[in-house]
């Protein structure tokens, strides 16, 4: 995707909670189509602090949660009541209010061991082929999920037929599981969230350099920004 094709595909907002509430409406609508459609709506979430206040706002949004499937795009290998956790920091941001019926699948089922861990997660999170909603973001670094430039076995997990894979992060903890590409770009829609010119910058220079967000620009539904 060259730049003025990026361009055409990025909804520029005049504020963060401008885009929460463009991008919070969006994701009401597929949701609840799909829950006519198909009986339920599959959700995937990014952690990190970008897209906590549109959880927070999505979490009053009336819908039938009950009928809601949610899950993590990555997560850091901790325990589920780490700082760290992006589980923790979706069921305190979002998991809440009307929210709370929805059912929510883990990535960690077992911080102390990995081979158990990915086995079972490989398996639980095969339900979240071709989801309804996945929200990605971005790393100044150019990484999406737990995709990083410059590891190993990021790499790998760009080619695995996996759903899950471990990667390492150059910023601790260092230890990350993640839905790999495959898993990521079955979905109906791919939501990338971003804020801040540098980050532009960097998605707009992805593909020249390679980053792992470039693997995903040509099947992203829509790009989320505001300064």
């Amino acid at each position: 995707m060259d730049y003025k094709i990026m361009e055409r595909s990025m909804r520029l907002h005049a504020s963060k909670e401008e885009l929460e509430d463009a991008l919070l409406q969006d994701i009401k609508f597929i949701i609840s189509e799909d829950i006519i459609k198909f009986g339920k709506a599959k959700l995937l979430l990014s952690g990190g602090s970008t897209p906590s206040g549109l959880y927070r706002k999505l979490s009053s949004t009336q819908l039938d949660w009950s009928k809601v499937i949610v899950g993590l795009v990555d997560e850091r290998f901790v325990e589920n009541s780490s700082d760290y956790s992006n589980e923790k920091l979706v069921k305190t941001c979002f998991l809440i209010n009307e929210a709370k019926n929805a059912t929510f699948i883990p990535m960690i089922f077992s911080a102390d061991n990995e081979a158990l861990n990915l086995l079972r997660t490989n398996e639980s999170y095969a339900v979240f082929s071709d989801s309804s909603v996945i929200i990605l973001g971005m790393g100044e670094d150019g990484h999406t999920a737990s995709l990083f430039p410059n590891d190993s076995d990021s790499n790998k997990a760009m080619d695995s037929e996996q759903n899950i894979f471990f990667t390492n992060s150059p910023s601790n903890p260092t230890r990350r599981i993640t839905c790999t590409p495959k898993l990521l770009l079955s979905s109906k829609n791919i939501f990338l969230m971003l804020t801040g010119e540098n980050k532009k910058e960097v998605l707009f220079s992805a593909a020249k350099n390679k980053l792992p967000i470039s693997h995903f620009i040509g099947s992203i539904t829509e790009i989320y920004y505001s300064k």
